[in-house]
């Protein structure tokens, strides 16, 4: 990071620093990075107060990633294996052994996934809200917002996996179409076609049961007005990248007497409070891999020097899946 943004990120906020590595430290792992997701939160990071703990200036963006070890001086880690972690925007990562955990692929499941469907800021991240949280039933009528990113994609799949009705909102013909298409959504609401509340009472007359907000701001107000007005609607908050840009003067719901008028919750999480669930997420996931019956396709962006293009293409509509970079 070169200079901290002011609203939307430029590319001369970053820049590139080469270093050489000349040894590896007792208990530290040397890792070639494979692939780096790019998810919403990095963001926050380049900010001086935000949600995620910041980065100081001339250090190394964070980001989650997947490599494999080229060197170790831990006898936990060994030449060839595969590890995850805060890999951070580079081609070779010096860590922590303490820092990284070791993935094993298995029959059907392959490493790549464990930045995608299960990766902890993706698939995990989905399915603590969607079940941890959300309490998803059958036959609930459920509406994701950002439903063609990466979580809102796991979101949907997860939830149609479970037996519910699941409305996407996406931006664009193209994306609805992934949404009811790969996806396998019941319904698709294009946010830049018109009124987004009036596309979702036409779609859901009799309110929705369940909100999975990756958006905010009116995206969230046009959920709020159209929750079941019987009771027991659940909002989740899992992100608001409408608000990112500026988190110093965020634009909360202007709706959020619905809760009250229609007996309904909202509740925010931290995907890595409910940890003890993960062997459970992880199992559901996996089978629904080998099944065929989720799946998380790629958009890549390459060589590491793309990483800040990359980053800004989560805020301007440009990818479909989970957005990732190839160092």
């Amino acid at each position: 990071m070169a200079k901290r943004p002011s609203g939307m990120p430029s590319l001369s906020d970053f820049g590139i620093e080469d270093e050489t590595i000349d040894q590896i430290p007792a208990g530290q792992v040397l890792v070639k990075v494979d692939t780096l997701s790019m998810d919403a939160w990095i963001r926050t990071t380049l900010d001086d107060a935000g949600m995620h703990e910041k980065g100081d200036l001339g250090s190394t963006i964070r980001a989650f990633g997947i490599g494999q070890v080229v060197a170790s001086s831990d006898p936990g880690f060994a030449v060839g294996d595969w590890a995850y972690g805060l890999l951070s925007a580079q081609t070779m990562a010096l860590m922590d052994a303490a820092a990284l955990t070791k993935v094993v692929p298995e029959q059907g499941v392959s490493p790549s996934d464990f930045i995608g469907l299960l990766g902890i800021t993706t698939g995990l991240t989905a399915w603590v809200g969607l079940v941890a949280v959300g309490e998803v039933q059958p036959g609930d009528v459920v509406l994701v917002s950002g439903a063609a990113g990466a979580v809102g994609s796991c979101v949907v799949q997860f939830a149609k996996a479970r037996g519910a009705r699941v409305i996407g909102i996406a931006g664009g013909p193209a994306k609805c179409g992934f949404v009811t298409g790969l996806l396998g959504a019941d319904a698709a609401i294009d946010y830049k076609a018109g009124d987004v509340g009036a596309q979702l009472t036409r779609l859901a007359p009799e309110g929705i049961d369940l909100f999975f907000d990756n958006v905010g701001g009116e995206i969230l107000d046009a959920a709020l007005d159209n929750l079941r007005p019987s009771g027991g609607a659940r909002v989740v908050i899992c992100g608001a990248i409408s608000q990112y840009q500026n988190l110093n003067d965020v634009r909360g719901p202007k709706l959020y007497l619905r809760l009250a008028e229609r007996n309904a919750s909202m509740r925010g999480f931290v995907v890595s409070h409910h940890a003890a669930r993960f062997g459970e997420a992880i199992k559901e996931i996996s089978q629904l891999i080998r099944t065929g019956k989720a799946h998380l396709p790629e958009h890549v962006v390459e060589p590491i020097d793309r990483f800040p293009e990359a980053l800004l293409m989560l805020f301007t509509g440009q990818h479909s899946g989970n957005l990732v970079v190839k160092p």
